[in-house]
């Protein structure tokens, strides 16, 4: 048996098994997942540079390069952008939004071959995130 929950706080995902008493009984395991109204709220604290490096890795399933984040010389910096997305994600940890734990929907990705100091050479989203962020990215558009 599969039994899934969607846009519910764990705490209540636990009060639900339990009332149902099957919460000693059954293999819980509560893995945090991104939703689209976690991602819109995600999207909305976010600045400008950081939104763009997730629009762009939702709207190439889940890769975005960085020259095309880098502007039309090359030269603009990527420093400190996934910063900004993991400060975020702990406010919203904070306001209890979500989860303390849940993964960053984008991730820095480095040639392995080189141990040394280097750009990044783009971003990476997970598969699964990929939809439920052009989700959240749709109702922002809509909303401005």
């Amino acid at each position: 048996m599969r039994s899934v929950l969607e846009e519910v706080p764990d705490e209540l995902a636990r009060e639900l098994f339990a009332l149902l008493g099957q919460a000693d009984k059954l293999p819980i395991a509560f893995t945090p997942e991104w939703t689209v109204s976690r991602a819109a709220a995600l999207l909305r604290d976010l600045p400008t540079a950081a939104v763009e490096i997730i629009r762009a890795a939702a709207s190439d399933d889940g890769w975005a390069p960085a020259e095309a984040l880098r502007g039309p010389d090359g030269k603009a910096s990527l420093r400190g952008r996934t910063g900004a997305i993991t400060k975020a994600i702990q406010r919203g940890a904070t306001r209890k939004d979500w989860p303390a734990d849940i993964p960053a929907p984008v991730q820095a990705q480095y040639d392995p071959n080189i141990p040394a100091y280097q750009r990044t050479s783009g971003f990476r989203m997970h598969a699964d995130c990929v939809p439920v962020f052009r989700a959240a990215i749709e109702r922002i558009d809509a909303d401005v």
